[in-house]
């Protein structure tokens, strides 16, 4: 039986893919990962003078790599070189998106920017929808990772679906076992900071609190944005304050 989050109609209702041709800006580099058969997806590799570790981000559902290239010197003033990477369908990436798909490629993903990282320590970050790649990498505790990053993150799953139009009473154990953001969470050990718009009205910040719940470590913070909603919580500068705080501490910590 297919799963109601490989449907087609949830996938166009949760993906809204936008190709883009821009090429890569002075100090940036565009590499692709092969995962799966015919299907690329698009790296985007930043790079900046005094930067301490670097850190990789999954993107909300209606960006793509390039809308970060404004940002990335917003990242390296907070300590990092950044790395964007676009789900199926997404820039200059192939394939058709559905969160089953994001979830498998996180690893690769992963493991293409550690290669093409220039710091040995690493930071995962997922922002709304990409947040669910950075649970899925979160609950392994050997990919030495040293800390995650969850902004405006949707922690429950059936919050999810009614979000979509779409109300189950209970879903299967297997599809818990599969996208459920908290089971991961709450298997993982590595430090990780929440950052939430406290008038967030697409996510509520209720969600924050699900996430900083599960969050399976003693060592993570909660940082909630006053007066900052989804698609803003970056304009204020507690936002990056928090996280080159977050950054500063942890690199070069060693990482299991």
């Amino acid at each position: 039986m297919l799963s109601i989050f490989d449907h087609p109609a949830f996938s166009a209702s949760l993906f809204f893919p936008r190709r883009d041709e821009t090429p890569a800006p002075d100090g940036a580099r565009d590499l692709f990962v092969e995962v799966a058969r015919d299907v690329r997806l698009q790296v985007r590799a930043h790079t900046r003078p005094g930067t301490v570790a670097t850190l990789l981000l999954f993107h909300g559902n209606g960006e793509y790599a390039a809308s970060y290239d404004a940002f990335a010197g917003d990242f390296a003033d907070a300590g990092a070189d950044l790395i964007v990477a676009d789900f199926r369908g997404y820039g200059q990436s192939t394939g058709e998106p559905s969160l089953r798909a994001c979830l498998d490629d996180a690893r690769p993903v992963l493991d293409a920017a550690r290669r093409a990282a220039r710091h040995p320590s690493h930071f995962v970050m997922g922002r709304s929808l990409g947040s669910a790649c950075a649970a899925e990498l979160y609950q392994d505790a050997t990919n030495g990772v040293a800390g995650y990053v969850f902004e405006s993150a949707p922690a429950d799953l059936y919050g999810t679906l009614r979000r979509r139009g779409v109300s189950v009473d209970k879903l299967p154990e297997d599809d818990l076992a599969t996208f459920c953001p908290l089971r991961k969470l709450r298997r993982g050990t590595a430090p990780a900071l929440v950052l939430h718009g406290e008038r967030d009205t697409l996510i509520p910040p209720s969600e924050a609190e699900l996430t900083f719940g599960a969050l399976g470590t003693r060592v993570k913070e909660r940082v909630l944005i006053p007066g900052r909603g989804h698609n803003d919580v970056s304009d204020h500068p507690l936002y990056w304050e928090a996280l080159a705080r977050f950054i500063t501490r942890l690199a070069g910590r060693p990482q299991g």
